[in-house]
């Protein structure tokens, strides 16, 4: 079976992309001209160059495929919402055209959480989408439209996933840039960390993944992927600490100060014509700062899916892989 991995360079598609290699099934996997290939070389991995709004390069890249993992996307909790469109809107809509034309046997989407809009209760696949002005999760809703379209009108066989925070090896927002700000003494806690952060190990993803993938049943169903803990932000964030051997971070502030604190900092840096990140952004503030708790019952229930790595599990992996880059104990 050959498969076609979007964003295989990444921190989920490179994870897919060994899994299925281990599988013995063949993998073809579509990078952009600057990506760094050497590991897909080494796997033995098919390299397809092109980007989402090369149709051409997609056309070519799904031709003769069975499946499709579409993990590319712009994932970041501030920036210029056209850049988020052209990946997570019209680099959708594109794949898609490209998926239905090769007339592929499935098609998993990778969407997020984020799509319920920070909520702060356990919500499950039932619950509309919901629309909070942030750029990477209004478009990741609109790119999740797209794949419903394509579903309900050319009848492609999709499965959406949505994890909540995904951590582990190679993660460089929820790992590397937590690490950077501790070692910096300027890591921030919404609430004293108190929130459920929705953990959601890379591996246990890439396992849902591959069950979505197989199960006949997930065709046209959406998925809620987590670790399905309970860990709050500061015992994640303590985990980290320990790992780098730094002081826990200690500053916290209430929900309310730092969502205002957020929205001063962004009409700021936007009034000022800044295209840097701010030191504190709404969507980060809301994603730490209420429960990220998305029950995982249906997952379990049709997919068979059952969390295989823990949490200190998943903080020793993370850990070898830190010591391995040499990454604990510099200033990264």
């Amino acid at each position: 079976m050959l498969n076609l991995v979007t964003g295989a360079t990444g921190l989920i598609g490179s994870h897919l992309v060994e899994a299925l290699v281990v599988r013995g099934e063949k993998v073809r996997a579509l990078v952009r001209p600057t990506s760094r290939t050497q590991r897909l070389q080494e796997l033995g991995v098919e390299i397809r160059i092109g980007n989402l709004a090369d149709n051409a390069a997609l056309m070519a890249a799904a031709e003769g495929v069975d499946r499709i993992f579409h993990c590319a996307a712009l994932v970041k909790d501030w920036g210029v919402y056209e850049d988020f469109a052209r990946a997570n809107v019209r680099g959708v809509r594109n794949i898609l055209a490209a998926a239905t034309r090769a007339k592929v046997s499935k098609f998993i989407h990778l969407s997020t959480s984020d799509v319920y809009g920070f909520p702060g209760k356990p919500v499950d696949e039932s619950e509309s989408p919901s629309p909070r002005g942030f750029p990477y999760s209004d478009t990741k809703i609109e790119g999740e439209a797209l794949v419903w379209n394509h579903y309900r009108r050319v009848g492609l066989p999709v499965c959406v996933l949505r994890p909540a925070s995904v951590y582990g090896p190679r993660a460089q927002l929820m790992v590397v840039a937590i690490l950077r700000a501790l070692q910096r003494r300027q890591m921030i806690l919404i609430d004293e960390g108190e929130h459920i952060a929705g953990l959601t190990y890379v591996g246990n993803l890439v396992d849902a993944m591959l069950l979505a993938a197989d199960s006949e049943a997930s065709v046209g169903q959406a998925y809620n992927i987590s670790d399905g803990s309970q860990v709050t932000w500061k015992e994640y964030i303590d985990a980290l600490a320990d790992l780098a051997e730094v002081p826990r971070a200690t500053r916290s502030y209430p929900h309310w100060f730092a969502y205002a604190l957020a929205s001063l900092y962004e009409s700021y840096y936007r009034m000022m014509g800044r295209s840097q990140r701010p030191p504190l952004t709404r969507m980060l503030v809301e994603l730490m700062g209420t429960d990220q708790n998305f029950p995982i019952d249906k997952a379990r229930r049709e997919l068979g899916y059952e969390p295989r790595v823990s949490f200190a599990e998943g903080i020793r992996y993370t850990g070898d892989w830190l010591r391995q880059e040499g990454l604990l104990g510099t200033s990264l």
